[in-house]
């Protein structure tokens, strides 16, 4: 089962603004057959990893899923479990407006697996 991380993400803020507001997550399974996928994330706080979103859920074969996370953190990290090498992962920051930020721009082939 793949274990893949987006490795643990800076978002501290400038000038009283942060660069992502939240993050946009898309699953796609390319697989032909269900999967499941569990998304874990966490925010850093002090030296500790605190766990706010889990969420499990079986995606179709050939289906493509969207979530919506807030990451008003100075540090986050997104973890996911998958059934299948077919499902591919990827995930964007937007900003408070909606705006894709490429700090926090982490495509199918970047994120890590642990």
């Amino acid at each position: 089962m793949p274990l893949l991380t987006t490795g643990l993400l800076e978002n501290t803020a400038v000038e009283g603004v942060r660069p992502s507001t939240t993050l946009s997550v898309q699953i796609s399974n390319d697989d032909t057959i269900s999967a499941s996928v569990q998304i874990e994330g966490f925010f850093q706080s002090g030296t500790t990893k605190v766990l706010y979103v889990q969420e499990l859920f079986v995606l179709a074969a050939g289906a493509v899923a969207q979530r919506n996370y807030f990451v008003g953190f100075n540090a986050f990290e997104f973890q996911f479990t998958v059934s299948s090498q077919a499902v591919k992962v990827s995930a964007w920051g937007k900003d408070a407006a909606g705006n894709l930020t490429t700090a926090h721009r982490v495509v199918a082939e970047e994120v890590n697996p642990f």
